[in-house]
C-alpha cells in the first residue's frame, strides 16, 4: 500500500520537479559556460561568477529556483489533493493517516532533494576538475550551497501545511508557510556554521511536522 502510494506521488508531482531541475541545471550550464546557455543566462539573469561557488550570482539565483520548487511541490502534494477529493479516497486506505501524509511528505523531500543537491553536485565537480577556471577550488566552497539544499525545504513543509490546513486561502490558512518564509530567509541570508544550522533545522522541522502530523489526524475531510 505505501508503495502504491509513494509511485502515486512520484507520478503526479514528476512534471514540477523536471522544471524545478531544468532550472537548476539551466543556472549550472551557465555558470561553467556551456553555449548557449551562458549567453542565455547573462542576457537573461545577469548570471556571472568568476569563482565557483564564492560569487552571490549562482547561489542567489538557484536558493530562488529551489524556493519557487519547494512551495510548488508542498501545495501540490496538499491543497491540490484536497481541491480534487483525492483525501476522501486516500483516507479511506488500511493505513493511518500519519503513515499516509508520512509517505507524502518524504517523496516530496526526497524529489526536492533530487533535483536540487544533482545540479549543485555536477557543478561541484566540474569546479574540480584542473583547467576547467582559472580560479582555486575546495570542496568547502560548497558548504553554503549544500546548507540552502537542508534550509529551503522549510518552505517545503510550510506549504504543504498551509495547503493542509481549513480556512481561506488569503488568511490564516497561509500562516504557516509565512512562518516560515522569516528562517529560512535569514538562514540563507546570514551563513551559520553546521553546528548552529543542524540542531536550529531539527527543531523546526519537528515543528513542522507534528503540525502536519496534527492538522492530518484532527481535520475532517469531506
Amino acid at each position: 500500500m505505501i508503495k502504491a502510494l509513494a509511485i502515486k506521488e512520484l507520478r503526479e508531482i514528476l512534471g514540477i520537479a523536471l522544471l524545478g531541475l531544468a532550472a537548476e541545471l539551466f543556472l549550472v550550464a551557465g555558470v561553467i559556460g556551456v553555449p548557449p546557455f551562458r549567453q542565455m543566462s547573462q542576457s537573461m539573469l545577469g548570471l556571472a561568477e568568476d569563482v565557483p561557488f564564492i560569487g552571490s550570482s549562482f547561489f542567489g539565483f538557484s536558493c530562488i529556483a529551489a524556493a519557487a520548487l519547494a512551495i510548488a511541490l508542498g501545495f501540490r502534494q496538499s491543497a491540490w489533493e484536497n481541491g480534487k477529493g483525492a483525501y476522501q479516497f486516500l483516507l479511506h486506505r488500511p493505513l493511518r493517516r500519519e503513515t499516509i501524509f508520512l509517505t507524502k511528505l518524504g517523496i516530496g523531500v526526497a524529489v526536492f532533494l533530487a533535483c536540487v543537491a544533482l545540479p549543485i553536485l555536477l557543478y561541484a565537480l566540474w569546479a574540480a576538475v584542473p583547467g576547467t577556471h582559472p580560479s582555486p577550488f575546495q570542496w568547502s566552497m560548497t558548504s553554503r550551497s549544500w546548507q540552502a539544499c537542508l534550509i529551503v525545504p522549510l518552505l517545503y513543509a510550510g506549504a504543504f501545511l498551509s495547503g493542509l490546513r481549513p480556512g481561506r486561502r488569503f488568511g490564516t490558512q497561509l500562516l504557516p508557510l509565512v512562518a516560515t518564509t522569516f528562517p529560512t530567509s535569514m538562514m540563507l541570508t546570514f551563513p551559520l556554521p553546521w553546528l548552529v544550522v543542524l540542531p536550529l533545522l531539527l527543531m523546526l522541522y519537528g515543528a513542522l511536522v507534528t503540525n502536519i502530523c496534527y492538522v492530518a489526524r484532527m481535520r475532517e475531510y469531506s
